[in-house]
């Protein structure tokens, strides 16, 4: 078993699929951080390509600081499997203060950590408050050309909402940037299928039992390619204003998404929710029961709105 020394505090868990061509410039990224004190999880979901041979190359030269996790017991199927099986291998097998993911094909920027850790303690109370910090990345190329020096501007998205009506309908935080404590760390169960994304789940989580932090900093560029699991939309182009107007079966996918996992949540977290946290869920809950006209009220009064314009006009044209 890899022992952890004492001042490593900081768990990163990356989960690798078929991602060999940049899998080494993103532990490189990782490996120069400035803050120091962490160990990388890795585990991979099955990959064909070069990815084992560079997991196990960084494995041998830095065995104090790059772990394999190679447990034939733990379940894949896509990245937020892949991600609760390493959550919860990592949370069973050590003990960690802090947690963050990571992506296998982006690039972290070299104070990543250390921009989010000390946002999370000043926020958190010596740790005792559960307690989420995300961050804005900036949107490249295959190459790392700039393709957006803002992801929050690129798609519209309003960062500093955090209550609970808004995230119900619409994640505004990205997984790759997150850093969370021990404290909110003891609340989550990833491990549900009706879960949409993990880091959606964890903003929900975040919203009604602790806290989220977002620091208005690009700490990742987050790169863009024809393998990207969950990509970066320009939700300001022309393109992407007709095909949310148009598209109805991607708007009304995501919108049944949104209603099962509230669903789930409920049922998860349902002996520590509050009156007034289980009320707004099941308001939302029960919106699809009802007429077209009746759905696009309860949306508005019951403020379920999604961010930005564009988003608002397709929830309230296919809700």
């Amino acid at each position: 078993m890899f022992s952890k020394s004492p001042n490593q505090n900081v768990a990163i868990m990356m989960a690798t699929y078929n991602g060999g061509r940049f899998l080494a410039e993103q532990i490189d990224s990782i490996l120069s951080q400035t803050y120091r004190n962490w160990v990388l999880f890795i585990r991979d979901d099955g990959s064909t390509d070069s990815t084992l041979d560079v997991i196990a190359n960084y494995v041998k030269r830095y065995p104090e600081r790059v772990l394999a996790i190679n447990d034939p017991s733990l379940k894949g199927g896509g990245s937020k499997e892949n991600f609760a099986a390493i959550l919860g291998w990592v949370k069973k097998n050590y003990d960690f203060e802090y947690f963050m993911f990571s992506d296998q094909d982006d690039v972290w920027l070299p104070d990543k950590i250390d921009i989010e850790l000390t946002a999370c303690k000043h926020a958190d109370d010596h740790g005792s408050i559960p307690t989420l910090v995300h961050s804005d990345l900036m949107v490249v190329d295959k190459e790392l050309n700039t393709l957006g020096d803002s992801f929050v501007k690129f798609r519209a998205i309003d960062p500093y909402k955090a209550d609970l009506r808004h995230l119900l309908v619409q994640n505004n935080i990205t997984g790759c940037t997150m850093l969370w404590n021990k404290s909110f760390c003891n609340l989550l169960d990833l491990n549900d299928s009706a879960i949409a994304m993990h880091d959606w789940w964890m903003g929900l989580t975040a919203s009604c039992f602790g806290k989220i932090i977002f620091v208005n900093k690009t700490t990742i560029k987050y790169r863009q390619h024809e393998g990207n699991v969950v990509g970066a939309t320009n939700v300001n182009s022309i393109g992407f204003v007709l095909r949310r107007l148009t598209g109805a079966n991607h708007v009304r996918k995501t919108l049944e998404m949104a209603f099962k996992q509230a669903d789930a949540f409920k049922k998860t977290y349902s002996e520590v929710l509050n009156s007034e946290q289980t009320g707004i869920i099941s308001e939302f809950c029960e919106i699809p029961g009802h007429s077209k006209l009746t759905r696009a009220r309860l949306v508005i009064s019951g403020g379920f709105l999604k961010q930005g314009p564009v988003q608002i006009i397709g929830e309230l044209m296919f809700v």
